[in-house]
């Protein structure tokens, strides 16, 4: 079975403009198989698990957090995407820290020894960032939205074939078993870009 996957998401239980049921809905409506809510763990409100839990779809559902990591290069964000048994770390976003590809490098390095790192984004915003999709940075490289209102859902996403469960999608992603799909082809917010698909990671 074939399952396309959104991996990077924020609602209004932390800075997103949707509620968890919303976001579901959007994605639903996009094609999607199965989303993570990964609001940001500084902005969290006490009620967002049960929220996650009420939401009503035919999405398999992954409960996240966007972790704020502290590195000797400033603060960067690594989402926790929890599964039935396993759990998935994903380091957001490296486009975002404007750090040289050296600095990039070795600032996944330095989380990697505080927290364990299982892929690696490459995109922005949903948008793709070749140049964090270099061997140098030995892991599975994801697409995703980092999705914050319904303008930023569907942009960046994962496919994968395999059973229809949590940790089962876990696995594929942590083993490099999935392919990129982008709506537009690079950073540049080129929206009107047709639909692509890339290497497999």
């Amino acid at each position: 079975m074939i399952l396309k996957g959104q991996l990077h998401t924020h609602t209004t239980y932390s800075d997103g403009e949707m509620t968890p049921q919303q976001v579901a809905d959007a994605y639903k409506s996009l094609g999607f198989d199965f989303l993570a809510f990964t609001d940001h763990d500084h902005l969290l409100k006490s009620s967002y698990p049960e929220a996650v839990k009420r939401v009503r779809s035919d999405l398999l559902i992954f409960c996240g957090v966007e972790l704020t990591v502290h590195s000797s290069l400033g603060y960067v964000h690594v989402s926790r995407v929890v599964g039935d048994k396993d759990v998935l770390h994903i380091f957001n976003h490296p486009a975002d820290y404007d750090l040289t590809l050296k600095k990039t490098i070795g600032c996944i390095e330095e989380v990697a020894a505080q927290h364990p790192l299982d892929a690696v984004e490459v995109t922005n915003h949903g948008f793709y960032t070749p140049e964090f999709d270099i061997e140098e940075i030995p892991y599975p490289k994801v697409a995703a939205d980092d999705s914050h209102n319904r303008l930023g859902c569907g942009r960046g996403w994962v496919e994968l074939e395999c059973e229809r469960s949590r940790d089962a999608i876990i696995a594929a992603i942590r083993g490099g078993r999935f392919r990129n799909g982008f709506a537009g082809k690079s950073a540049s917010r080129n929206r009107a870009a047709p639909a692509m698909q890339i290497r497999l990671a």
